[in-house]
């Protein structure tokens, strides 16, 4: 059970990693 958890904390913390680099590679493409 925890190990579900953890996998499920792991894979939402890599979505939000890839999705906050996605918003800074449309960030910067807009200023630039």
């Amino acid at each position: 059970m925890a190990d579900g958890i953890g996998h499920g904390t792991n894979l939402l913390q890599g979505i939000a990693i890839v999705v906050v680099i996605i918003l800074l590679l449309i960030a910067m493409g807009i200023v630039f």
